[in-house]
């Protein structure tokens, strides 16, 4: 078969498929309808484009790509050969990898990697080679060099076995093709660069796994952990943005500093700020009254922040399958598009069963994919699915299996009440609506994260919570109003509020008054101040700087207006616009693709005009048409009329028969 008849016939075959077999094509290969195709001749070649086709197998399993390559030893590729698994033949034909009964075209077996086979599958370890002699190596790693085809004599049936090569054939770390040819298989080269290779299982396990409690309860937990770290990342950044170096990423000095003001390990951290923005809660850019470039939240963050829990987790889920942050590199550095088709093929092994184990499962569903990814890559996408909570305890939870929107259902009812100990701990058996938690987080420091937390009451605590303009009985009150509150934190809320504001300080740029000139004279080695009177002094920081410097030694200064009357210098959080969202690749109109190429069948059916005419004048004609198989027959009829996409024709015989025009490939006219 040429080049050019193996394409006639392959297209003859697409046209003969009915409109569902056709959109099931389409819907496995939806890379060859941007733009749509004119025709379902521009569709057969676009199918058959070696791009196209290399995406095709990525997705095929070891059991659709075992048969391609039996198909084709069996010489499939040339002439129709028996059709000895239906039902794998009909997932290939499904796919644009097979038609007729049975061919795959002669542009698939190319397209997979050199040497690729899952049918001659051999173990080989580096340990293996280097236990070789040094003859059998050497050929070896001389094929490895070229295109890994080699010709020798010693390749011949006969040829003298105490030769190297004739040996490594005989360990089969050598295939022979021929009599003067031998190809060196995938595994041997791997093992030559000191990769040792899993066999791929041809037959795996394809379940459909349901909703499991215990690791929907543990993947809420996790989920629900990564909402309270993105808040307490927003909150930190609004406060004060990190400074970005010059090409946008975040500094190992910045991303070290933010993590100990946080107490969030470094690597947890930077999944929290790639995360962000692919979420667009955060962006880079110059916040209002800051020059420079700077890591910041998004005005859309504010939004988040004020939405429940279950939203929050759906959003961050949302971005996160589409998120294309890598690791590579500082934070923000790097991006790889293929990333989202990596997660979704992770996923779907979970979806699809993991057994015995996740990587065996993997190199089933997805072989090509399992070996020409590296190991780190797909350790990480695990670790990040866990870290969000589409799996858990290695299945998958309910927002994998039933999509993100399932975070309602399992995210549980907010409380309104928390346990305070006399130790200063706060013990909180559930999540808190977003009101009560902001305010519980500034007058508390998180100690325990998870469905159940736990929170620390300390001076800075609650000087922070004063400084945000709440008084010693609104602190008071509020705990008060959420459980029962121990007497020695009422004493410790009481003389924390006492101490508080001891040191008076305004803008000047800003001055620093006191009763006690003893104390007046501490804050002058902690502070840049310049001592005007006994009980006042001024600087040349901003007021908020200043109270800053002041606290990290150990003062407790509070604000004051021009009046005297206390204020909060809780800046307003620093925001950046929210970046215009991601154009999402938008799934290609199955449908409109349909209506395309049956719109095109009729101006490309031959002689047209000739069917027109002989249904006029009831002269007979020969159709030739493409049957369910794609094989071409021609039927001699009368036709009887032309319209809606067929004809209607009289046989010999006096039955009526309808012919589709997207299978009619020629029609003549009969003397």
């Amino acid at each position: 078969m040429t080049q050019s008849s193996h394409l006639q016939h392959f297209r003859t075959w697409l046209a003969s498929l009915d409109e569902e077999e056709l959109a099931t094509v389409l819907r496995n290969r939806p890379d060859v309808l941007n733009p749509l195709p004119p025709s379902i001749a521009a569709l057969a070649t676009r199918l058959l484009l070696r791009t196209s086709i290399t995406r095709a197998l990525m997705d095929c399993s070891a059991e659709l790509l075992a048969e391609i390559e039996d198909i084709a030893r069996r010489g499939g590729e040339l002439e129709e050969v028996e059709d000895l698994h239906p039902e794998t033949t009909r997932q290939l034909k499904e796919r644009g990898l097979a038609y007729g009964n049975v061919l795959i075209p002669p542009e698939v077996m190319p397209a997979l990697p050199t040497g690729w086979s899952l049918l001659e599958q051999i173990r080989v370890s580096p340990a293996d080679i280097a236990e070789l002699p040094a003859e059998e190596r050497k050929v070896l790693e001389t094929l490895s060099r070229s295109n890994g085809l080699g010709t020798t004599r010693d390749a011949a049936v006969d040829a003298d076995p105490t030769r190297p090569i004739p040996r490594l054939i005989a360990k089969q770390l050598l295939h022979r093709v021929d009599s003067t040819t031998v190809r060196l298989p995938r595994a041997v080269h791997l093992a030559l660069n000191g990769k040792a290779t899993a066999p791929i299982p041809v037959e795996g396990i394809t379940e459909s796994p349901s909703p499991d409690s215990k690791a929907d309860d543990a993947g809420t937990a996790a989920g629900l952990s990564v909402v309270r770290g993105m808040q307490r990342v927003i909150d930190s950044l609004g406060a004060r943005p990190i400074e970005l170096l010059k090409d946008k990423t975040v500094g190992v000095r910045q991303l070290t500093g933010l993590s100990k003001t946080l107490n969030i390990g470094e690597e947890e951290l930077r999944r929290l700020i790639e995360l962000g923005m692919s979420a667009r809660l955060l962006s880079r850019g110059e916040p209002k009254n800051m020059e420079g470039n700077f890591l910041a939240p998004t005005e859309l963050a504010q939004t988040w922040l004020d939405a429940s829990l279950a939203e929050k987790w759906q959003l961050l889920l949302e971005s996160w399958t589409t998120s294309t942050w890598t690791n590579e590199g500082r934070t923000l550095a790097h991006t790889n598009d293929r990333l989202p088709g990596f997660r979704q093929k992770v996923l779907q092994v979970y979806l699809r069963g993991a057994k015995p184990t996740f990587e065996e499962s993997l190199r089933f569903h997805f072989p090509l994919f399992a070996t020409h990814t590296a190991d780190e890559t797909i350790a990480e996408l695990r670790a990040e699915a866990e870290w969000i909570g589409a799996i858990a305890l290695e299945r998958p939870t309910s927002v994998l299996i039933e999509g993100p929107e399932a975070a309602a259902r399992l995210t549980p009812d907010t409380v309104d009440y928390f346990l305070i100990q006399a130790d200063m701990t706060v013990l909180v058996p559930g999540p808190l609506d977003p009101e009560t938690h902001q305010r519980l987080e500034s007058v508390a420091d998180l100690e325990s994260p998870g469905l159940a937390s736990v929170y620390r009451i300390s001076d800075a605590s609650l000087r922070r919570g004063l400084d945000r303009g709440m008084t010693g009985e609104e602190i008071h009150a509020f705990f008060a109003a959420h459980g029962e509150v121990p007497q020695t934190l009422e004493f410790h809320i009481g003389d924390v509020a006492k101490r508080h504001g001891t040191l008076r300080s305004g803008p000047a740029l800003s001055y620093l008054r006191s009763e006690d000139p003893a104390l007046l004279q501490i804050a002058l080695k902690a502070a840049p101040l310049r001592l005007l009177a006994p009980t006042v002094a001024i600087s040349q920081l901003p007021v908020h700087d200043l109270l800053e410097r002041l606290r990290d030694h150990g003062l407790s200064p509070a604000a004051e207006d021009h009046n005297g009357a206390s204020l909060t210098v809780a800046p307003e959080p620093a925001t950046l616009p929210t970046p215009t969202a991601r154009r999402a690749t938008a799934f290609p109109d199955i449908a409109k693709a349909m209506r395309n190429l049956r719109d095109d069948s009729a101006p490309s059916t031959p002689s047209l005009d000739i069917v027109h005419a002989a249904a006029r004048t009831a002269r007979s004609i020969t159709i030739g048409y493409a049957d369910k198989n794609g094989n071409e027959k021609h039927r001699t009829v009368t036709p009887l009329t032309v319209a809606g996409g067929q004809i209607d024709a009289r046989s010999s015989d006096g039955s009526t028969i309808r012919f589709p025009l997207h299978r009619i490939t020629s029609v003549t006219l009969e003397p």
